[in-house]
């Protein structure tokens, strides 16, 4: 097999919850439950805030769309194109995995600012009353991975390493690797985000700085995060695996947008 063609995978702790004769894959499960709740905790958010409740239940539909087309299209583009390109039929079985957060966020993004212009709607009120709840919903889809298996650490002997299965495709072979939980690295860091932007917005901030301040604060929690990884990165720019190097640009925007914002209100 060609570097760019998947050689294994690797099995998480609860891949599957089973009642009886139904089995559920655990990751669309919490993905699911996830999407629900996020959009539950968005409506009382703009409920609260005295925004159009029909707005947001359209958003919530948008990034929903879109982020799950984005994720796919991330995951066959950067992470596995050869192969995709030789089964191209594969690109339509997501069932078995293969989302790339970046990609699902950025499509997501780009698709509900657009709407939110069209709307004519307060642009950065609607960012920081959406950040809070982007942010507990990405923490919940790394509990997501951690029980898949996916996204995983390099291989270390740590206290709290991970053991996870390794299945070879070509031999079925199997063993059993300690590695870094680098899943529930990146939960435990962005449910700290979460509590900090809702404080944070508590000051009364500027608008768009609760949104900026979690671009900010999740871009260098992806650096730290690649670090650990040692899942396939896909295509990398300048030795630097594509997420690393997206976190970089959002970061240095975030920090600019913020500085613009301070500039401003002098």
């Amino acid at each position: 097999m060609s570097q760019s063609e998947p050689s294994y995978y690797t099995v998480g702790p609860l891949t599957e919850i089973h009642w009886g004769s139904l089995s559920l894959p655990t990751y669309y499960l919490i993905i699911s439950l996830t999407y629900c709740l996020c959009v539950l905790w968005f409506y009382k958010r703009c409920e609260s805030r005295q925004l159009p409740q029909k707005n947001a239940m359209d958003i919530s539909l948008i990034l929903m769309i879109f982020g799950f087309i984005g994720g796919r299209l991330g995951h066959v583009l950067f992470e596995y194109p050869e192969f995709y390109l030789k089964n191209p039929w594969q690109i339509f079985y997501f069932w078995q995995g293969g989302f790339v957060f970046y990609g699902g966020a950025l499509l997501a993004y780009l698709m509900a600012a657009l709407s939110i212009r069209k709307m004519k709607m307060t642009f950065w009120l609607w960012h920081d009353t959406l950040a809070p709840v982007i942010a507990f919903g990405y923490a919940l889809g790394r509990l997501a991975c951690f029980f898949a298996g996916c996204c995983y650490g390099k291989v270390c002997n740590l206290p709290w390493a991970l053991p996870l299965k390794q299945v070879d495709l070509q031999t079925g072979l199997t063993q059993t690797l300690l590695r870094h939980p680098t899943p529930l690295y990146a939960a435990f860091y962005e449910f700290a985000v979460v509590i900090f932007l809702l404080w944070y917005e508590k000051q009364k901030p500027q608008l768009g700085r609760v949104f900026l301040n979690w671009v900010a604060l999740h871009s260098i929690g992806r650096i730290l995060m690649e670090t650990f990884r040692d899942d396939p990165r896909g295509i990398q720019f300048f030795n630097l695996s594509i997420s690393t190097f997206i976190s970089l640009i959002l970061l240095m925007s975030s920090l600019l947008w913020i500085y613009k914002l301070k500039k401003n209100l002098k």
